[in-house]
């Protein structure tokens, strides 16, 4: 048995501690969701690109001895 995605749980528990209707517990929790995952996406590429921006530091600092 596959585990519950954690959407789905998310979207339970709400309509359980809220009596929302599936409906708009659902919509409620894709909107979270899909905010943080804009989010994390937006800090992963900015990790990255500082990532990238200091490894090419290396090399010119590396090619420059």
């Amino acid at each position: 048995m596959h585990p519950t995605h954690p959407i789905i749980e998310l979207t339970e528990l709400l309509m359980r501690e809220t009596d929302l209707p599936q409906d708009r517990a659902s919509a409620l929790v894709h909107r979270i969701w899909d905010a943080g995952v804009a989010e994390g996406t937006r800090r992963m590429t900015a990790d990255l690109a500082a990532a990238n921006r200091e490894a090419e530091e290396l090399r010119r600092a590396l090619d420059d001895q």
